[in-house]
């Protein structure tokens, strides 16, 4: 890509997300003026201003794409709903419905198999103007530091998510091609595919780096990256490496600076106002504001669990409802009723025989700001890394070194939530499942499960659909893409294995076509386990 357009690309961006010259209240405020490059790369107030664009665009997306590719609160509901414990109906339809229908729209010549694509390679962009230029910026070497090991560690975000999504987990796919590392904002257009092992050192290179650039970083808001930050996502990408004492090492360093718990009320408090009543378990989350809304986007709006009292149409509620997820019943069934996470229900007042077969869950619930009133705003405040997964990987990293102490640090979690009957197992593979059930239980649609487990751990996708003796399963169009999926059969049912394509996307036609490096044998399949 030559220097020219990357410069367009920057100014149109800052101009669609709004620079801001103070870093703390980014969220509610809209440019006024759009900051010439000239300005921007040559002084620390500058960077900051690109910074503060790529965090925006990190979190909401705003290029057009929407709902499932929102930014990273989009990403929560996009791994889920590849998973087994999310169903969707297609109330609205919309790139949530494709996603949890597996419909073929990851294929090259479709734009979704763009969507995650395009959005981290803008973010990467921003990032790198900000790693090329702070050196030699005008600024204190205090701020120089802050703005590259924040821009560092954004990068390896991006990174951690395009690998996840574009090729097969670590552990079976090192030397397969990865994705394209772009480490400059005057990189050439035309790359080949790094390998596997090549991005993960990449990304690793990147956190390590931001970890110690950012040890004397004092955040001012809680959407910041800093070290805390930095350090579980080191966590999660050495967990999907399978480096298990790094991974306890890192995960131990962040539970112990937040080893508080959320309470039974905090936890039944609907998860959207995580930072305004400082929840001491949340290690990185972000706000919706009046200047930022996402409109109708988030999480919040997509779960089929307002009160029956306020109908069944989509701006009967306090916000505006796709109404469109409730959960399996398998994903009930691991719930003890007394435990303090259980918070489904039926909407048996005022849904169709259909809808009020299914389980609505209330962890993701908000009123808006109008004290409940109808159709108040869509401004809630989303979790994106907590204590709890890190004590969870804790458990997993300690039961491949020491089962007891895994099973220590999963009964640690399970006592916090009420759970009654804890695990007993102490080692193998027992322990290693119910350490799963349990991140499947704590973290739904909080963008660690589902689809990045199911690689992870090489573990296949299996929906059961709704039948008269099971009447809270999967629609068939979540089984129909899938495999062995029969219509007839007494108890259907649909698989992908464990490394299948379709759970992966393919490299974007634009890529291919604009990439000199790239050829037809480049590109992913896009189905099977090849």
């Amino acid at each position: 890509m030559n220097r020219t357009l990357k410069n367009i690309q920057l100014l149109t961006l800052a101009g669609l997300l709004g620079f801001t010259t103070s870093c703390s209240d980014f969220l509610d405020t809209k440019s006024s003026i759009d900051t010439p490059e000239e300005v921007a790369l040559t002084s620390t107030s500058g960077l900051n201003k690109v910074l503060t664009s790529a965090y925006k665009q990190l979190y909401f997306n705003s290029e057009g794409e929407d709902r499932a590719y929102a930014g990273l609160a989009g990403l929560q509901m996009y791994v889920d709903l590849g998973g087994a414990d999310i169903i969707s109906t297609d109330n609205m339809g919309g790139n949530q419905v494709s996603s949890y229908d597996y419909e073929p729209r990851k294929t090259q010549a479709n734009g979704y198999a763009n969507g995650i694509w395009s959005m981290m390679y803008s973010i990467i962009n921003q990032v790198n103007r900000v790693i090329d230029n702070v050196e030699s910026a005008q600024g204190t070497e205090e701020e120089k530091k802050n703005l590259m090991g924040q821009a560092k560690a954004i990068r390896a975000i991006c990174y951690f998510h395009l690998i996840q999504n574009y090729q097969q987990t670590y552990v079976i796919a090192k030397d397969k091609p990865g994705v394209i590392l772009r480490l400059s904002s005057t990189a050439e257009q035309s790359l080949p595919r790094s390998s596997v092992a090549e991005v993960y050192k990449q990304i690793l290179a990147d956190f390590n780096d931001a970890k110690a650039l950012l040890v004397d970083f004092q955040r001012q808001e809680q959407w910041h990256v800093n070290a805390d930050v930095v350090k579980g996502h080191l966590a999660r990408v050495h967990l999907v490496m399978n480096q298990w004492e790094l991974a306890l090492e890192e995960a131990k360093s962040v539970f112990n600076k937040y080893p508080v718990l959320m309470s039974k009320e905090e936890f039944n408090g609907g998860f959207d106002d995580v930072i305004s009543k400082k929840y001491p378990e949340i290690i990185w989350a972000m706000k919706v504001t009046d200047q930022n809304n996402f409109g109708g986007a988030t999480q919040f709006n997509f779960w089929y669990n307002q009160d029956e009292s306020y109908g069944e149409g989509y701006t009967d509620g306090p916000i505006y409802s796709f109404m469109n997820f409730f959960v399996d019943g398998k994903f009930e069934q691991l719930f003890e009723k007394e435990e303090d996470r259980y918070q489904f229900w039926k909407r048996t007042k005022n849904g169709s025989k259909d809808i009020s077969t299914k389980w609505a869950y209330n962890k993701y619930k908000h009123y808006g700001d109008a004290n409940g009133a109808k159709q108040g705003n869509t401004r809630p405040e989303i979790s994106l890394m907590r204590s709890a997964e890190m004590l969870l990987i804790m458990a997993e990293a300690a039961a491949h070194i020491d089962g007891g102490e895994g099973k220590r640090y999963l009964n640690q979690l399970q006592k916090a939530r009420g759970v009654k009957q804890l695990t007993t197992a102490s080692a193998g593979t027992d322990l290693l499942e119910a350490i799963y059930i349990e991140r499947r239980k704590e973290l739904l649609c909080e963008g660690v499960t589902g689809i990045y487990d199911l690689l992870r751990l090489q573990k296949p996708l299996v929906r059961l659909q709704a039948t008269p003796s099971y009447v809270e399963g999967h629609y068939p169009r979540g089984l129909m893409n899938l495999n062995g999926y029969v219509a007839s059969a007494a108890q259907p049912q649909g698989s992908l294995a464990s490394n299948d394509y379709r759970m992966i996307c393919q490299i974007p036609q634009l890529e291919m076509a604009n990439n000199e490096s790239l050829t037809a044998a480049d590109q992913n399949p896009f189905s099977g386990t090849n």
